[in-house]
């Protein structure tokens, strides 16, 4: 074991607006913070959109970058492992008829809705290529009406016999992988360090976040990368 402990970060909504750039000030302080301690990444996106959201000097100092649910680990540019998924014809058939029966109006969603990542399918509702506004408004109509709590209740009855469970991602998807290829599997590749610090957004019952917030030994539920700024800045 190694007498050290790790920080764990997640990146929407915690290091940065969802699926935005990383604020420029927020990222040279955290440039800084990676250089003095062990500090991995963690999301649920692919590696191609943690290049979109987080600088080239973050990613060159940090020690890893868990993509894909902790399905991918890469480290300095260079792709570590996979866990590879196959999604039954009938989860793509339910997950369909979701699309159809949801109330969110359909002139306002876009044509993607889902998006097989490594080890693990990204579903929305509202479509992964609709613009920024849109992706907010869906998030706070989503917010009233409980769809994406709804669907994920119902996946995870339904689909527990093809080892699969759900959980709400991001602003306004559902990620889809195998029982225990969740997040909470980057506490297990990271159990050499002595503790293990989580921040993370999603970090109540259903959210993409939980399984690793609750394996830490210690752990910050935020609201935005301001809040994480904010408790960074304490703790250095």
């Amino acid at each position: 074991m190694i007498d050290k402990n790790v920080y764990i970060f997640d990146i929407d909504g915690t290091l940065t607006p969802p699926r935005q750039r990383i604020n420029k000030q927020f990222a040279s302080f955290f440039v800084s913070f990676c250089s003095q301690n062990a500090v991995f990444l963690a999301t649920g996106s692919d590696y191609k959109k943690v290049k979109d959201q987080i600088t080239k000097d973050i990613i060159s100092k940090v020690d890893g970058i868990f993509t894909c649910m902790g399905n991918e680990l890469w480290v300095a540019d260079q792709k570590v492992y996979f866990k590879n998924l196959k999604i039954p014809a009938e989860v793509n058939l339910w997950l369909s008829e979701q699309l159809y029966q949801s109330k969110y109006p359909i002139e306002k969603r876009g044509n993607v809705h889902f998006e097989h990542r490594t080890g693990m399918l990204n579903f929305s509702i509202v479509g992964r290529d609709v613009d920024k506004n849109i992706r907010s408004e869906y998030s706070c109509w989503d917010k009233d009406q409980n769809e994406r709590q709804k669907i994920v209740k119902n996946f995870n009855k339904l689909f527990r016999h093809h080892n699969l469970e759900a959980c709400v991602g991001g602003e306004i998807s559902i990620d889809i992988q195998k029982i225990g290829s969740d997040k909470g599997q980057i506490f297990d590749y990271l159990s050499f360090y002595k503790t293990k610090i989580f921040f993370g957004d999603k970090c109540s019952p259903n959210g993409n976040d939980y399984s690793l917030y609750q394996k830490c030994e210690f752990k910050f539920s935020v609201d935005n990368w301001l809040q994480t700024a904010s408790i960074l800045k304490n703790i250095t």
